[in-house]
């Protein structure tokens, strides 16, 4: 089998039921409604490899000889829960661009200003009345989302006990990735984390989507509890390689659609930054503090911030963590009774992972 064309294969199928079920809310939905399903399908559609619904559905098929099929709707819902926390992240991290274009919130800012004249704010936490319509929207875009994913899961054709144990594994990514997103905003005040308290943030806001996509059709699929959990040990491995990864494209030019150097201008604690504070002489200590939290810093600033992270051995300390992960994921799968064709695909999803582009 060959991982990227059936990852290709699984794209195609995710994007194109994303597709129908956004033109069916624009169809039946009024107005304003319709236009901002419309914003949705743009914003889903827009781009990203459709690695968490892949996920579910290797899991569903790696225990399951049921049709392929039952377990795509489910698989859709994954996708639109991880979009969900991507537009409330982008409002929180203040990001206007998500994947080369703009953020849901700066859209709606947009759309205020082309048909309203903009005015100072009359509260306390907006400037203008064209941000406060922009966040809200996309706070509201992405509870929509959410409730959409719900709908995925409990209009699949499972039973009651098997769709309970799936919405229930949800209800528990939820929280953990609102927990997560607490401790990345505590990250930004807090210069004392330790590695594992990075680790854990990472495990929380994003490793666990990762785990929760494969226990979503491990249970669908009906596996035993022994495979549920050697495969959300692998899932939550390869989670936290992704987003040691994430965090090394931050400071790669275009390496993630979004501002280069963004959490060194948030000032946002990563095990990049805290490696490279530790190890830092003096000066170098100084020219990365001049950049950290510096919402406004050119990209002189940043070049020379990310001159330390490669001098002090923060970025090959954080690959070299990356690598660890992968092989330690890859272990997990040893113990999970799986069909070979999952058992090959989630080996090389491992090794897709472990080739993306870093800087």
């Amino acid at each position: 089998m060959d991982f990227n064309k059936s990852l290709d294969r699984y794209r195609a199928i995710i994007d194109a039921r994303l597709a129908a079920l956004f033109d069916e809310k624009i169809a039946e939905a009024p107005d304003f409604i319709g236009f901002s399903y419309g914003r949705l399908k743009e914003f889903v559609l827009r781009g990203g490899k459709r690695l968490r619904p892949a996920l579910t559905i290797m899991a569903f098929k790696a225990v399951s000889d049921r049709p392929e099929e039952e377990i795509y709707s489910p698989a859709v819902g994954i996708e639109l829960f991880h979009n969900s926390s991507l537009i409330h992240d982008d409002i929180m991290d203040e990001d206007s661009r998500r994947r080369g274009k703009l953020s849901m919130h700066a859209r709606f800012e947009r759309f205020f200003l082309k048909a309203h004249p903009d005015r100072e704010g009359d509260g306390r936490m907006f400037r203008k009345m064209s941000e406060r319509f922009g966040v809200s929207i996309a706070i509201l875009m992405g509870d929509i989302l959410y409730a959409m994913t719900e709908g995925c899961l409990v209009d699949s054709p499972f039973g009651a006990g098997r769709i309970r144990g799936a919405v229930e594994v949800l209800h528990r990514a939820y929280r953990s990735i609102s927990e997560g997103q607490m401790l990345d905003i505590l990250s930004e005040l807090d210069r004392g984390l330790t590695e594992d308290d990075i680790l854990r943030l990472i495990e929380l806001k994003t490793a666990r989507l990762f785990a929760a996509a494969v226990q979503i059709g491990a249970i669908l699929g009906g596996a035993p509890a022994g495979t549920r959990n050697a495969l959300a040990r692998y899932a939550l491995d390869l989670g936290t390689a992704f987003q040691l990864q994430d965090d090394l494209l931050d400071i790669s030019p275009g390496g993630k659609g979004r501002t280069y150097g963004s959490d060194l201008r948030r000032g946002k604690s990563t095990l990049l930054t805290m490696s490279a504070l530790e190890a830092a002489s003096p000066g170098q200590g100084r020219i990365l503090r001049a950049a950290l939290g510096d919402g406004r810093a050119d990209r002189r600033t940043i070049d020379a911030a990310v001159g330390v992270l490669r001098d002090t051995g923060a970025v090959d300390r954080v690959k070299a963590l990356a690598a660890w992960k992968l092989r330690d994921g890859r272990a997990h799968l040893r113990s999970a009774a799986l069909s070979p064709e999952a058992r090959e695909f989630f080996d090389g999803l491992v090794d897709f992972i472990a080739r993306r582009r870093m800087p």
